[in-house]
């Protein structure tokens, strides 16, 4: 990774030199002179002055400091984490690395407890200029420029349910939202699912989908419907007659994807379709 910066980037991971070292670790800088601290217990092989090394950099007592660690989330990215101490000032967060986040009460959509996870954006706060976690977010925000298209698939962290549909985290960074329409099985917050980009909005809302669009994927529903037939052995009560949520509860599919996938197996001569089944040939 480049860096063109003037400043240290203030949690992110990138490459830093080693600029000195002691006892009781290294000094990396940046391009521009700036240091930050390497302690001992994260040097993982030996290196020389001057060679580089990939960390995260974050703040320790007003001093900046580095870690090898892989933080469950860099600055502009969400995360799930655990509350590890939640006092009237704020709610200490385990962030995967040996430094806590901290969230200040104000930042709290609802007072954070002990022991329990919440979806968690890391953010630097320009007054204290700190790394600073939040749970209040914009629920569906405007996006420019991003770097995906339709039909990209994506990771996903299930937000919340809304009249709408399911709040959703795609790949860390942005929120989208998934239509109740577009909803086969039963999702809880927090969980992780594999999503797909179905519409960047004009307005730059995401639209995604928990399945792929199209008959370019139609294989995956293909696959699926043979998994199935395979278990109970070679015949499906479904067919073009089923409701859509005959097929939703037992394909976690809509019908026109199951229509599509039975119309393409009947075609290729794998399966017969009757009145009210489908089997194997």
């Amino acid at each position: 990774m480049e860096l063109n910066l003037s400043f240290m980037l203030l949690g992110k991971t990138q490459t830093l030199k080693i600029s000195d070292k002691n006892n009781s670790g290294w000094i990396l800088a940046d391009e521009s002179g700036e240091k930050a601290f390497l302690p001992k217990i994260f040097i993982q092989e030996e290196k020389e002055i001057d060679e580089e090394v990939e960390v995260f950099v974050y703040q320790d007592d007003n001093k900046l400091k580095a870690t090898t660690e892989i933080p469950l989330a860099e600055v502009g990215e969400f995360a799930v984490m655990s509350c590890v101490q939640s006092l009237p000032s704020g709610a200490f967060m385990d962030w995967g690395i040996i430094k806590d986040l901290f969230i200040p009460y104000k930042q709290q959509k609802s007072k954070i407890v002990e022991g329990k996870r919440y979806l968690v954006h890391v953010y630097v706060d320009d007054d204290m200029e700190l790394i600073t976690g939040t749970t209040k977010f914009k629920r569906n925000p405007q996006y420019q420029d991003l770097p995906f298209k339709k039909g990209d698939k994506v990771d996903l962290i299930m937000m919340n349910e809304s009249e709408l549909g399911w709040n959703v985290v795609i790949n860390k960074k942005y929120i989208g939202l998934i239509y109740s329409s577009d909803v086969f099985k039963k999702l809880y917050p927090l969980s992780e699912e594999t999503g797909y980009i179905k519409a960047i909005r004009e307005d730059g809302k995401i639209d995604v989908s928990l399945q792929p669009e199209g008959f370019e994927n139609i294989d995956e529903f293909k696959k699926k419907i043979l998994d199935k037939l395979e278990e109970n052995y070679g015949l499906l009560y479904l067919s073009d007659q089923s409701t859509p949520e005959e097929i939703k509860d037992e394909l976690q599919m809509s019908k026109k994807n199951f229509k599509k996938a039975i119309g393409g197996l009947y075609k290729d001569k794998i399966i017969d379709i009757l009145e009210d089944k489908i089997r194997l040939l």
